[in-house]
């Protein structure tokens, strides 16, 4: 009788799971769909680079997914099941809520190990994927994108504006170019009678240097209040568009990174960190190589949250999902809806605190985690029945 029951409890899980995880990174995607609906439009991407961002940028979305999925699909399912008094039939049986809940701890497992399993490289390489190939066609766009008559913004710190360009983007005549410096503390004002556009690949995986090479023209340098300070005249002169080397710093991120890179990362980080201490480096040096070495190990010990969280959604999910007889535990749905957004409201703002230094990266990890078990644990209590 158990066997059967538990494979039954399980069978009516995992529809409305597999229907939630679907829903929900669907809706987390369409925060995304804009950025890469604008690269489809002014690119020109073709359809199979769209299918990949897209399916990439799925898998970088399932540790959030899963647990949200995971939660709503047993509340669903409890539901169901005391509606139809189906529980009620269990429990004549001699059945404990624990015996129930066990198909579902079961299943809360194998979802968990699953999503560990992707997070030590599958969801890493997946979510640099993505990114990198956005960079890649960001720069690869700006050829196709730079139109005659009109101001071109899509350069860092500068604006470029040409009478004449030609059909495929990449020669231009009577150039203007405004560009201001990091500190927005200088400008320059380049005028250029010919220029066109040079694309260096280093390898075929990552976005190529782009410079603008310019011709018979003179540079103005100006101070921040608009007074000329200097003036250059050139026969030719190369601007940097884009360069590689800044592309693979923006691409290299904790969250591209495996678990084992990660563990690797975080050594070394926290050997600087100490020899700075030691050594009474600058306090600004200091606070900052203790800032990047909280924020990988939140990184990491991110990954490793999944795993509970998943558990402690679905065990709270069957505590609230058992009604208490027909009619009874109308408020379920509404008592979920604000212990989850209470948690993610914690889980946030302790990982703000840790990427600020302010705050241990395991506590901040694992203490929203540790409270929901006693939130879960309160309400599985609270059910009506001794098991």
């Amino acid at each position: 009788m158990l066997k059967v029951t538990t494979r039954y409890l399980a069978s009516t899980f995992i529809p409305p799971f597999v229907l939630g995880f679907i829903f929900f990174v669907a809706f987390l995607i369409t925060f995304y769909m804009f950025r890469v609906i604008g690269l489809i439009v002014n690119k020109g991407v073709d359809v199979m680079t769209v299918i990949s961002m897209v399916l990439n940028l799925s898998v970088s979305f399932f540790p959030l997914a899963m647990p949200l999925a995971a939660f709503f699909a047993t509340i669903f399912t409890m539901n169901k099941l005391s509606e139809d008094s189906e529980i009620i039939a269990m429990r004549s049986f001699g059945i404990t809520k624990f015996k129930i809940y066990t198909p579902f701890l079961v299943t809360s497992l194998l979802i968990a190990i699953t999503v560990h399993s992707l997070y030590s490289v599958f969801i890493p390489k997946a979510n640099a994927a993505f990114k990198n190939t956005i960079v890649k066609l960001t720069s690869s766009g700006m050829l196709t994108s730079i139109k005659s008559g009109q101001f071109f913004t899509d350069i860092p710190n500068a604006t470029l504006f040409a009478e004449n360009v030609s059909e495929d983007g990449n020669n231009f005549k009577e150039v203007f170019l405004h560009v201001l410096d990091k500190n927005k503390l200088e400008q320059k004002i380049i005028f250029a009678h010919t220029g066109s556009l040079i694309k260096i690949y280093e390898d075929q995986w990552h976005a190529p240097s782009l410079r603008l090479h310019l011709n018979e023209g003179n540079i103005i340098k100006m101070d921040q209040l608009g007074t000329q300070v200097e003036k250059i005249l050139f026969k030719e002169y190369d601007f940097p568009v884009f360069n590689s080397d800044y592309a693979m710093t923006m691409l290299d991120k904790d969250s591209m990174k495996t678990n084992l890179e990660l563990v690797k990362i975080i050594n070394d980080k926290k050997i600087k960190y100490k020899e700075a201490v030691t050594n009474k480096t600058n306090a600004d040096e200091t606070l900052e190589l203790k800032k990047t070495y909280y924020r990988t190990q939140v990184e990491l010990y991110s990954r490793y949250a999944a795993f509970p969280q998943i558990l402690l959604f679905v065990f709270l999910g069957f505590s609230l999902g058992i009604k208490r007889g027909r009619g009874a535990g109308g408020n379920s749905s509404s008592q979920a809806i604000i212990i989850l957004v209470s948690y993610y409201i914690l889980y946030f703002f302790l990982i703000s605190l840790a990427q600020k230094s302010s705050l241990d990266p395991m506590i901040a990890n694992f203490g929203p985690s540790a409270l929901l078990f006693f939130v879960a644990f309160h309400f599985y209590k609270k059910l009506d029945w001794i098991g």
